[in-house]
């Protein structure tokens, strides 16, 4: 059995009363301890502190995280960073000893990842430094212990200085909104606290060369680490698949494979799957998944190995982890139905706004299907959530480029509306003149021909109308045999035009083949063709040639 193995089961292995396993909860931490309850309680009231004064300078009191946390504090051992495991993310500490500020500082980061919208990487660096080193007793927070010399450095010192500097109390919270909110950092400041980021940082630096760090004190959230942490037993097989998550390996997994069958292939499949062992990764998902498992990373991961019941894997996934993007990424990918398709493309955008390919995603798909208002949104949060310069030049690009393809289509489309009009009206041309065709070979048939100079008229060639109006047809008429048409535009007042014969005025469109007298309802969009013969008798501008609905 590997030496680390045999380190990990150590506090399982021992009998008696010490070893009993406690299990503590709260928000999105659960705290793990074989090492009795006041190690435990101390550790989950850092945490729900930590939470809670982070929470509070993003303007965000009630952080989540996207996977559970899950802390084992041990009786002996050394201090586990955290790291995503099977199905959260698992750290370890030591009962006799402080917690490392580097721990404290990944804890931060994925509080920070999964409440935050996208900020300058140097104020989120900043941040992680400053909070790592909180310490926390009872409701009492203390901020500002600094680290060690060689760790100090410049986004450190600049949020020490606004938290910690009277001048600047409260403006942390209202500087790190207006960030995430997408503005600059030039007017995200100057609003906040009165100087640009220039300025701060020249007062920053000199600060930093001082070396004259203060604490503060502040009051955290009301939580009695004595009576608000329900303490229970943590009973197998929970103890033990903490332990072989805290280190995912195969041995660990496998000896669970008795008790703890699901979670066990669990732990497998994904060890197989991160060694690049198709097969056994398969098989064990497989086995994991028939069984029920509530593993959401395991049902896309089985998705990813079994194309053929992807969908429905990758919808048992969303159900698991509602917070998750990546199940309706996939989702997007499979769907052939472009309205299904745009929901999984907006829902992952909206689940992970830090992730400029997710909007990215959404704003190409929008562009594809002429959509340029929502691709222009998109493009926005895609350049909000970049972290790379080069690739938000690129953003920017094709945000400022949406306009012009914009009035392309536009343009594009008119012209194609306006030939599928010029169709219609020469098919309705032609349709008449077959007509008058047919009537004159009825007409004539058995008479004798007619004489050569006689001449066809057609009745569709004259003069072409010379005005046009656009708008909803509200109204209609009737006045004896004559009609009178409203119809009112966006702009300026109504325009009443006169029918005085329907059978000479040409109907285009989906519309009936008749009008029918009396107020409109609803109101049709029409476009009119009229000959400019104003009626002032009857308040008409001229008379209906076509109209089109």
């Amino acid at each position: 059995m590997p030496k680390w193995l045999v380190w990990l089961l150590l506090p399982l292995a021992a009998t008696g009363a010490e070893d009993r396993w406690i299990d503590l909860r709260s928000g999105p931490f659960q705290v793990l301890s074989n090492a009795g309850d006041r190690p435990a309680r101390d550790v989950l009231n850092l945490l729900e502190q930590l939470r809670d004064t982070l929470g509070t300078a993003l303007g965000k009191p009630d952080l989540t995280t996207l996977w559970p946390v899950r802390v084992l504090v041990l009786k002996a051992g050394q201090p586990v960073g955290l790291a995503l495991s099977r199905d959260t993310y698992t750290g370890a500490l030591a009962e006799s000893a402080p917690i490392p500020p580097e721990w404290l500082r990944e804890c931060l980061r994925i509080l920070i990842e999964s409440n935050a919208r996208r900020m300058p990487a140097a104020i989120e660096s900043g941040l992680e430094d400053f909070y790592s080193t909180a310490q926390a007793s009872g409701t009492k927070v203390t901020l500002g212990q600094p680290p060690p010399p060689a760790q100090r450095n410049l986004d450190w010192a600049r949020i020490h200085l606004i938290v910690v500097d009277p001048a600047y109390s409260g403006k942390l919270r209202v500087v790190l909104y207006n960030l995430q909110q997408g503005a600059d950092p030039e007017p995200a400041f100057r609003n906040a606290i009165g100087k640009t980021p220039a300025d701060l940082d020249r007062q920053v630096q000199a600060y930093l060369a001082a070396g004259n760090f203060q604490t503060i004190a502040i009051g955290g959230r009301a939580l009695d680490p004595r009576s608000d942490f329900a303490v229970r037993p943590a009973a197998p097989p929970l103890p033990q698949i903490a332990l072989a998550d805290l280190k995912p390996e195969r041995a660990a997994y496998g000896a669970l494979l008795n008790t703890a069958p699901i979670l066990a292939h669990e732990g497998l499949g994904l060890v197989a799957l991160r060694d690049q062992r198709t097969q056994d990764a398969r098989e064990n998902l497989a086995a994991a998944t028939d069984a029920a498992s509530t593993c959401a990373r395991c049902w896309l991961e089985f998705a990813r190995l079994n194309p053929d019941k992807a969908p429905a894997a990758l919808a048992t996934a969303a159900r698991l982890n509602p917070a998750w993007a990546e199940p309706h990424v996939l989702l997007a990918a499979l769907e052939s139905d472009p309205s299904k398709q745009l929901q999984e493309l907006k829902t992952a955008a909206q689940l992970e706004p830090r992730n400029a390919a997710r909007s990215q995603a959404l704003a190409e798909f929008n562009q594809a299907h002429h959509r340029y208002p929502e691709a222009a949104k998109a493009w926005a949060a895609a350049e909000l959530a970049s972290v790379d310069e080069a690739e938000r030049a690129r953003i920017h690009e094709a945000r400022r480029a949406i306009d012009e393809q914009r009035l392309e289509f536009e343009a594009a489309e008119r012209r194609r509306l306006e030939e599928e009009k010029q169709r219609d009206l020469q098919r309705v041309k032609d349709a008449a003149m077959a007509e008058i065709h047919a009537a004159e070979e009825r007409a004539n048939r058995g008479q004798p021909a007619p004489p050569p100079d006689r001449k066809i008229v057609n009745l569709l060639d004259g003069p072409a109308p010379q005005g046009k109006a656009r708008g909803r047809l509200t109204q209609i008429d009737c006045i004896g045999r004559l009609m009178r048409l409203v119809v009112e535009g966006d702009e300026g007042p109504p325009t009443r035009l006169l029918i005085r014969d329907l059978s000479k005025v040409i109907l285009m469109g989906s519309g009936p083949s008749t009008l029918s007298c009396g107020k409109q309802n609803p109101a049709p969009f029409v476009t009119v063709e009229y000959f400019l013969k104003p009626d002032p008798k009857l308040g008409t501008a001229g008379e209906v040639a076509t109209l089109e609905r």
